[in-house]
């Protein structure tokens, strides 16, 4: 029933929702909206008006080779992961530590990812790149020491200029 070559099924939309801060919600910060707070309607509009700016080939009406959404369902799981506040990158350890022969590997490390099973995947991924450049008698390039993320660019990560 889920499976068709001529379909795609976007399963999952990441959105932060409001938390409390000291008494502040996220949105007080100027940050975030409140997603969990809003219709299921506003949100699939919110999630099209997106589609829009990354896929404009497929999605809006300059469309040429529009999709059409069929059906939807939203699901609100508040708490399901953690709010990383603006400039909390960079609080996030590398997977290689000061200790010689100790790595760690885990979503909540530096990776491009938030927490995630994606995020504990790259992260497993790069102590294995790291170890693999160790065996091999090369030098490896920390990920932290080369990436970092800029206001308007969450979340992609972008490279250093400097």
């Amino acid at each position: 029933e889920y499976h068709d070559p001529d379909r795609s099924m976007l399963e999952l939309v990441f959105a932060p929702a409001a938390a409390k801060f000291g008494g502040k919600s996220a949105t007080e910060f100027g940050e975030y909206e409140d997603w969990i707070g809003r219709s299921d309607e506003d949100i699939v509009s919110a999630t099209m008006k997106e589609l829009e700016i990354f896929f404009p080939e497929y999605f809006g009406e300059g469309a040429a080779n529009p999709i059409r959404l069929r059906k939807y369902k939203v699901v609100k799981t508040p708490l399901s992961v953690y709010w990383s506040r603006p400039g909390m990158q960079k609080n996030r350890p590398s997977q290689v530590t000061p200790i010689s022969n100790f790595f760690l590997g885990g979503d909540y490390t530096f990776q491009r990812y938030l927490a995630s099973m994606e995020g504990a995947v790259l992260s497993g991924k790069l102590v294995a790149e790291h170890l693999s450049a160790i065996n091999e008698g090369r030098e490896f390039q920390d990920p932290c020491s080369v990436l970092t993320i800029q206001k308007g660019d969450w979340p992609e990560l972008v490279r250093r200029t400097s």
